[in-house]
């Protein structure tokens, strides 16, 4: 059998993303699926379903009080964590704070020239600092005494 041949020269191999229902397929490689959230529904309905079981599982043939006192702790708490998650807010909002919040013209600085020549927030450290991000202050020392001499 001979083998099919691909056009790879052409081609690139960069994974495009694909966005379905806001969720790129970079961060989340399922979103294509639907895998990616299971809802808030369906977690409330599994939820409180568990717990009805839980409770259920105390009309028993069982004598003792320790499968009745864990079943009831185990239904709490899943009814707790039901309820936290019933008021919680819906998170549409995004609340991190990232390099790409920046206000209308902010303009970033060129903080590898900054470093390079001194200047700007790289300007004002003492010796210690300098050594800190391994940086030798003798040699940086001609750059200092231009800004002195400013």
């Amino acid at each position: 059998m001979r083998m099919k041949e691909y056009d790879v020269a052409g081609s690139s191999h960069k994974i495009e993303p694909e966005i379905y229902n806001g969720v790129s397929t970079l961060d989340e490689p399922s979103a294509a699926w639907g895998w990616h959230d299971i809802g808030r529904n369906a977690i409330q309905i599994s939820g409180w379903i568990s717990v009805l079981f839980l409770l259920g599982f105390n009309f028993g043939n069982h004598k003792g009080h320790v499968e009745t006192i864990w079943l009831l702790v185990l239904a709490a708490l899943i009814a707790i964590g039901l309820l936290i998650h019933l008021f919680e807010p819906k998170l549409s909002q995004v609340r991190t704070l990232t390099a790409r919040n920046k206000p209308l013209g902010h303009v970033e600085p060129d903080w590898n020239y900054d470093q390079a020549t001194l200047s700007g927030t790289w300007g004002g450290l003492t010796d210690n600092q300098l050594r800190s991000v391994n940086i030798d202050p003798e040699r940086v020392r001609h750059l200092r005494l231009e800004e002195k001499k400013k």
